[in-house]
């Protein structure tokens, strides 16, 4: 809403590798990458988390990694290699490596059992590892058989230091707090919290128990966010998020295609999961849960991988990887409300204020709706009506919202506030009921538009019988004034509100002018003929257009910025207005108004 940006696509970098990828994992500073592909003799290589640019290099070991670990200072990177259970901690100052440590256990405790039974054991290797803050020690978590173990090392001398054992199964993961260790167990319902020494010298005790989600499972996919305790997993095409400090679930979506590939940010604030598609669900925390942030869909949404998310610690950026494709994300965090609106494969509404300081917007057939100041940015309402949501319009200090059989108001406050202000239907000013509604014979959803002048309401929709697609309300009495029998859809008011244009189902343009009756009679709806619709929402000012190739350029053809190809699938997604030109596309996230130069 501040000027234009230089690109448009929320991807900032994107490459592709000679292979696909195996692993990526950030350094705690956000600063680094270090990734692996499949193939065993690229080796590991370390990224810029800015330009994606190769950093440094380090050699295969004969076959590719379990697992890649930085340490906390993000000076050393450990390497675990699948064939031999073999740790190496490379110094990323001198690119030097350790001598490597055997940290493939025998477990103890596994009498009793076959010889695959031992084979698959050994086979199965540490679950999780952590460097101590020195990056001299390092922490390896085992589970086998419903009991924990956490065995440290000395990384310098490669001699094993102490282990613990807890006959509870794991959260499968193990992290360094201050000095110490920690870990996390599951035994009937509960959620225990441990803490260890790297030494013998602080044997390992009980921190806390938190309650466990009452249909969480361990067979299940999940991720433990450790410095928040709170759980992650999925259940068929439901993810969710539980809250184990406070008891409570903080995110239940049921929406999500097949899911998978969750990823917290260090301090919670965004979590991430991926879907088929591949499109990647960005969540972002706030005081009731966590809400819809970004909906990112991939370049490379044709691969048949699946695709790998994961956010940066500090929750600033967000990389996938799919097959051999590495992309990366910024987050665009911001002091703005979270996003209001659902996922529901319908297309959002738009109206403008006349002045165009004002934007109010929902999606097709919700019940919330958001007014935008446009020219800070921020929200300036937000509603939640309780009701359908068929089309919307501010004025200069309220905004009519067309709903089931309704007309009602809301006034806007005298300015922004942050956080947002929030209204229901017991806030509304005024409710004006239709006389002579369609909606109840239609078989698609019906779209209203507001005149700019405010005097009339238009519903258009698809009706089953009779077929009337059009009618035209007067805004001030909810009554019917005329009508037409051609089914159509989302229709739009010319400037003057003298014309309304509609879309057909083969997807042409048909308009009616509104005729007053000179003995003040209502007005009829004539046919035009020969013309084409000029003005909002099909015309862009000031010559601007947006080429076949994606970019937005104005009346000179200067490239002004380029736009991702699932915005440009369809022409009837863009609006275009005096200052702004908006995306409507239900496969985003929330609508999209991009201000326009005008010089």
């Amino acid at each position: 809403m501040q000027g234009v940006p230089t690109s448009w696509d929320p991807v900032i970098v994107s490459m592709k590798l000679s292979d696909d990828v195996h692993h990526t994992v950030w350094s705690p500073c956000s600063q680094f990458i270090a990734l692996e592909c499949y193939h065993p003799t690229i080796g590991v290589q370390l990224l810029d988390a800015t330009t994606l640019g190769r950093i440094n290099w380090l050699p295969p070991q004969g076959s590719e990694s379990k697992c890649l670990t930085f340490s906390a200072k993000s000076h050393f990177l450990g390497q675990l290699s699948s064939g031999y259970e073999e740790f190496i901690s490379w110094d990323l100052q001198t690119g030097a490596p350790t001598n490597p440590i055997s940290v493939n256990q025998k477990p103890s405790y596994g009498w009793g059992l076959s010889v695959l039974e031992e084979v698959a054991e050994r086979q199965k290797g540490p679950m999780s590892i952590t460097y101590s803050i020195c990056g001299t020690m390092l922490g390896v978590l085992y589970e086998s058989r419903g009991t924990t173990t956490i065995i440290t090392y000395n990384i310098l001398s490669g001699t094993k230091l102490y282990s613990y054992t807890v006959y509870n199964l794991s959260l499968h993961e193990v992290w360094t707090h201050g000095e110490h260790l920690q870990f996390a167990t599951l035994d009937k319902g509960t959620i225990t919290i441990w803490e260890a020494g790297f030494t013998s010298s602080y044997p390992a005790k009980v921190l806390e128990s938190l309650p466990a989600p009452s249909n969480f499972d361990l067979s299940k996919e999940f991720l433990f966010l450790p410095t928040l305790s709170r759980l992650a997993f999925i259940l068929g095409n439901t993810v969710l998020v539980w809250d184990a400090q406070h008891s409570k679930l903080l995110l239940d979506d049921k929406d999500i295609k097949k899911p998978r590939g969750m990823t917290f940010s260090s301090d919670g604030h965004f979590f991430a999961c991926a879907s088929v598609g591949p499109e990647i669900y960005l969540w972002k925390d706030s005081p009731t849960g966590y809400h819809l942030h970004q909906k990112l869909i991939s370049h490379a949404r044709e691969h048949s991988a699946p695709c790998n998310p994961c956010l940066s610690p500090d929750g600033k950026s967000l990389l996938a990887s799919i097959g051999s494709i590495l992309q990366l994300w910024h987050t665009a965090d911001s002091n703005i409300s979270p996003s209001v609106y659902k996922q529901n494969n319908e297309p959002f509404l738009l109206g403008f204020s006349p002045d165009e300081s004002l934007a109010a917007t929902a999606q097709l057939g919700d019940s919330m709706a958001m007014v935008l100041n446009l020219k800070s940015g921020v929200p300036r309402l937000i509603i939640d009506t309780g009701m359908k949501i068929y089309g919307l319009r501010p004025a200069g200090s309220s905004v009519v919202v067309v709903c089931d059989g309704k007309i009602i108001t809301w006034n806007l406050p005298t300015q922004d506030s942050f956080p947002t202000t929030r209204a229901n239907i017991n806030n509304s000013v005024q409710t004006i009921m239709f006389d002579n509604l369609l909606v109840p014979q239609l078989r698609l959803k019906p779209f209203a538009s507001i005149s700019p002048d405010f005097n009339y309401i238009c519903i258009a929709g698809v009706a089953v019988e009779p077929l009337i697609g059009l009618k035209i309300y007067d805004g001030s009495s909810g009554k019917c004034l005329a009508s037409a029998g051609s089914p159509v859809i989302e229709p739009h008011f010319s400037p003057d509100g003298d014309k309304v244009w509609c879309y057909t189902v083969s997807d042409e343009l048909e308009g009616w002018a509104i005729v007053k009756d000179n003995n003040f009679g209502p007005p009829k709806l004539d046919h035009i003929t020969g013309q084409q619709p000029e003005g909002y929402p099909w015309v862009p000012p000031h010559g601007h257009r947006i080429l076949d190739d994606g970019w937005l350029v104005d009346s000179g053809r200067k490239r002004l910025l380029w736009m991702p190809p699932h915005w440009r699938s369809t022409k009837r997604s863009r609006k275009w207005s005096r200052q702004f030109l908006t995306f409507l596309h239900h496969e985003l996230s929330e609508p999209i108004i991009l201000e326009l130069p005008t010089k």
